[in-house]
């Protein structure tokens, strides 16, 4: 999914090119993959990014056929941080680049999957005196590499304020904090949500069935 060219349907249940008859039942799935149909695309992996790509195929028209070996979304993409997130530690090797890509990223995800992600804040303790500065001042320039797709503005907190925001953290540790936003979403009903929409839009998807040779 790019922020350059969304898709404002992505998970729409409607108004999609989908086949004829959507097939539910495994045995139609098998049939299907069995009747010996050409296709112009063949993925191997029902991850996030399979899942993506055979959704974006799919929508440009191509006949797709994705294999997965277990069920959709076993490996890392059900196992994620559930965080949506700019990459905060990025900002520190200098990959600015990358930084503005992923968070303006983030704003799509936000915009297309509202029911599946959501802004979240966080708050960063510092315990020597020269951490709130430092990482304020990172998290601003993060804000401003937001821009207009920013959730919030990172804000300075003091000791009260940080032990206000977080009431399980020994009162004895922090000297001030940062707060900052970033998303959550769940990961699961993410790659779920775009195998529902992949074969809506035409594409063959089948788990638990193993590419074994090319």
């Amino acid at each position: 999914m790019s922020s350059q060219t969304p898709h404002p349907a992505l998970f729409a249940e409607a108004s999609l090119p989908a086949r004829q008859v959507l097939l539910t039942q495994r045995g139609e799935l098998i049939r299907s993959l069995a009747d010996g149909s050409q296709y112009d695309i063949a993925i191997v992996g029902g991850g996030a990014t399979g899942l993506g790509v055979a959704l974006d195929a799919a929508r440009r028209g191509l006949r797709v056929v994705l294999l997965e070996s277990h069920d959709f979304a076993k490996g890392t993409s059900s196992r994620a941080t559930k965080l949506l997130h700019g990459g905060v530690r990025y900002l520190a090797q200098g990959n600015i680049s990358l930084v503005y890509e992923a968070l303006h990223e983030r704003t799509t995800l936000l915009r297309n999957a509202p029911h599946l992600a959501q802004p979240l804040a966080f708050v960063m303790p510092s315990y020597q005196w020269w951490e709130t500065p430092f990482y304020g001042l990172g998290l601003v320039l993060y804000d401003l590499l937001a821009g207009k797709a920013g959730l919030g503005k990172t804000r300075f907190l003091g000791r009260e304020g940080t032990l206000a925001a977080l009431p399980g953290v020994n009162p004895q540790g922090p000297r001030g904090g940062v707060k900052y936003w970033d998303g959550q979403f769940d990961d699961a009903r993410l790659a779920i949500t775009l195998a529902k929409t992949a074969a809506q839009a035409g594409a063959l998807l089948v788990n638990y069935c193993p590419v074994e040779e090319l």
